[in-house]
């Protein structure tokens, strides 16, 4: 909390007005984090509670929120939920390079992800690992990278997000009986708090090299390993043996580990871990069936 704390001072001297474009799952905490730092700050999403409701891709959006505040930190936090190789470039291509060009005195700071690296030996990666671009849609992903690297701003790749309400592993060994994750047990995975990826971006505004990649995770583990956990802590509640239904091509197929060093040399660290955020799940979740 301490170096939480300290990086909201430091956005709020450096920065006095940030966009979080993208009010979702990790915008919403991002802005949250900002406002309590005393930053002006204005979201932008296709969603009725922005502040400027629209695409983040068409310059008529971006020109209104020019009009209400002028950024010196934009965060790109947009999300595509799914959706094919066009969803992913209207979603992070082009709208990075709307960024990029509506706003250029800005910093952006872009969320990307891990997928990028399309590691599938569960080998370690870290940002000087390859980026393959064998899949469309992870091409589209490097190529708004790209257009924010060029222009001096900063790229979070982020681990897989977890927080209230959203937590697959979680919600569906302890929620649906066992039912595992695709890949198999050996499989690794990696996590990162949404507050912890949102204080992250925060620390990156300020801190982060110009021009510069950095993976942001929180912990890597072997799927059999949760499962042997989330099994204890379950404490001896029936657990089924379900297989994993079927899932979109892709889903499950990345196996590696995230080295998340370079962030970490700037004072992050994350705060918040799986296991503890799953005991607390199983108690609420206890506590509902109780409620019932």
């Amino acid at each position: 909390m301490v170096l939480a704390a300290r990086a909201a001072i430091m956005m709020s001297r450096s920065a006095q007005r940030v966009w979080v474009v993208g009010a979702g799952f990790l915008g919403s905490e991002l802005v949250r984090l900002c406002r309590a730092a005393g930053v002006q700050t204005l979201s932008i999403d296709r969603r009725t509670m922005a502040d400027v409701q629209g695409e983040a891709q068409r310059a008529d959006t971006l020109q209104r929120a020019l009009q209400k505040c002028p950024p010196q930190v934009i965060y790109s936090c947009t999300a595509t939920h799914g959706g094919d190789a066009e969803a992913y470039r209207s979603c992070y291509a082009e709208v990075a390079e709307q960024l990029v060009r509506s706003a250029p005195g800005a910093r952006v700071v872009f969320c990307s992800t891990c997928s990028v690296y399309e590691r599938q030996d569960g080998g370690e990666v870290s940002e000087m690992s390859a980026c393959p671009g064998t899949e469309e849609k992870m091409r589209a992903v490097l190529c708004a990278e790209q257009s924010v690297l060029r222009a001096g701003g900063v790229v979070a790749r982020l681990a897989a997000l977890y927080g209230p309400d959203r937590c697959e592993i979680v919600r569906r060994y302890v929620l649906d009986f066992g039912r595992e994750l695709p890949g198999g047990r050996a499989r690794w995975v990696n996590y990162v708090h949404v507050a912890d990826a949102a204080r992250a971006l925060m620390l990156l505004a300020v801190r982060g090299e110009a021009g510069q990649v950095y993976n942001v995770c929180g912990e890597s583990h072997r799927l059999g390993d949760l499962y042997t956990c989330l099994d204890t802590l379950c404490g001896g509640r029936e657990m089924g043996s379900g297989s994993p239904p079927p899932q979109p091509e892709g889903r499950g197929r990345a196996n590696m580990r995230v080295k998340a060093d370079k962030i970490r040399l700037l004072g992050w660290e994350a705060r918040e871990d799986l296991m503890s955020f799953a005991r607390r799940f199983i108690d609420e979740s206890g506590k509902m069936h109780c409620d019932a």
